[in-house]
């Protein structure tokens, strides 16, 4: 990438070179090339990133997402863009123009600041070598001056909590049905909501259904349903999932630092679309959740989703149908939960940091985690009214 940078650069030096021989007006100034382009480069090494790094290119394409047209319209923009600002602007627009696929954001401030408390100021998550990708890039994202780095005040657990709504639970008598409807798995309230389960059934021990309702839960971190939802029921899970990828030199330095990278060819049972979409690695996701005994109840659980579900919140309806641990009900989820955190680029023009999903997830059906997950019980609508009626039929009520 380094080479395709310094390649793009003198190709407008060279330019530049050209336009001074030519014939001109007496005193009439040279005009270099950077001036009038100083972000083709970052725009050119984000394509070149998205063409080797990212799996979803032709995915897009066959959805009728016009992605080369895309990239040539943007790309005519970004030659007469003089600052930084306004070219962080046409990336988030180009990306929103490309749906905003498998996490592919470019990264603002507020979110900035809740990526370096976790990948840089927290403890727990700096003695786990594997993220120091992640750790390296907010440093250098930092030094550039586009981003301000929190204080470790400011990015304190504490500081974050009250940025994020509580867990609801509610009781409902007629059918003993306990219902936790969790609006996010964000990391800096996973402590917060450490007990809420055990305290739920401690107060509805005769609860006959436990309803986690993460209708609207977007994601945030798997160690949340896992620490706090799946643990306390004392058993030990675990599955195996296999995610595709594309075995770009950044590619496999990231994931063959978290396990083998293995050749697609080599699997007689590979899924079709990985084939099609020119993924010609994969490794496998190890989940595995190792029980607390907190909670005592043999009620029925269930999951409700929908189409937010995403990201982490996927993932856990994945662990779900692949384990058997609840039942998912209610509308087809929005899917990219199988994998793990978002790889972090960085621009170094313009100091504009991005993400998107490397990988691309197998659910346990087969299907693309990106194309979401079917529920085992489909609703004519996600919310707890519609689900209560099915548990009410099943109750004979």
């Amino acid at each position: 990438m380094k080479k395709a940078i310094k390649t793009a650069v003198l190709l407008l030096l060279c330019a530049a070179l050209l336009l001074t021989g030519c014939a001109k007006a007496p005193n009439e100034p040279a005009v270099e090339a950077e001036e009038t382009a100083p972000f083709m480069a970052d725009y050119e090494l984000l394509w070149e990133t998205l063409e080797t790094d990212y799996p979803y290119l032709d995915y897009l394409r066959d959805r009728g997402i016009p992605v080369d047209s895309i990239r040539e319209s943007f790309g005519e923009r970004v030659k007469s863009v003089k600052k930084p600002e306004s070219f962080a602007l046409i990336v988030s627009q180009m990306f929103e123009k490309l749906e905003f696929t498998a996490h592919l954001f470019m990264i603002e401030q507020l979110f900035f600041s809740n990526l370096y408390a976790t990948y840089v100021l927290d403890d727990e998550v700096c003695e786990n070598p594997f993220f120091e990708p992640w750790r390296r890039t907010l440093k250098e994202a930092a030094a550039t001056g586009r981003y301000t780095a929190p204080t470790e005040a400011q990015g304190s657990t504490d500081a974050k909590v009250g940025n994020y709504a509580s867990v609801t639970v509610t009781y409902y008598e007629d059918c003993k049905t306990l219902c936790l409807k969790i609006p996010t798995f964000v990391f800096f309230v996973q402590e917060r909501d450490h007990d809420v389960l055990q305290q739920a059934l401690e107060q509805y021990p005769e609860a006959e259904n436990i309803v986690f309702d993460i209708t609207g839960n977007s994601g945030g971190a798997d160690t949340y349903w896992r620490e706090n939802l799946v643990a306390p029921f004392g058993e030990d899970r675990q599955c195996r999932l296999r995610m595709f990828f594309k075995g770009s030199p950044q590619n496999l330095q990231i994931i063959e630092a978290l396990d083998e990278a293995k050749q697609t060819s080599e699997l007689e049972d590979a899924p079709e679309w990985a084939r099609k979409y020119g993924l010609d690695r994969y490794t496998y996701l190890d989940m595995m959740v190792e029980g607390r005994e907190a909670v005592h109840s043999d009620a029925k659980r269930w999951v409700l989703v929908d189409h937010v579900v995403y990201s982490s919140s996927e993932m856990f309806v994945c662990f779900c149908k692949a384990t058997g641990w609840a039942t998912v009900a209610g509308k087809q989820t929005g899917g990219d939960g199988i994998g793990f955190s978002p790889v972090l680029r960085l621009l170094p023009d313009s100091g504009v940091l991005y993400e998107f999903s490397s990988v691309a997830g197998e659910n346990p059906d087969g299907t693309m985690s990106i194309e979401g997950t079917t529920p085992d019980v489909v609703l004519e609508s996600a919310t707890i009214d519609c689900l209560l009626d099915r548990i009410r039929q099943e109750r004979g009520q």
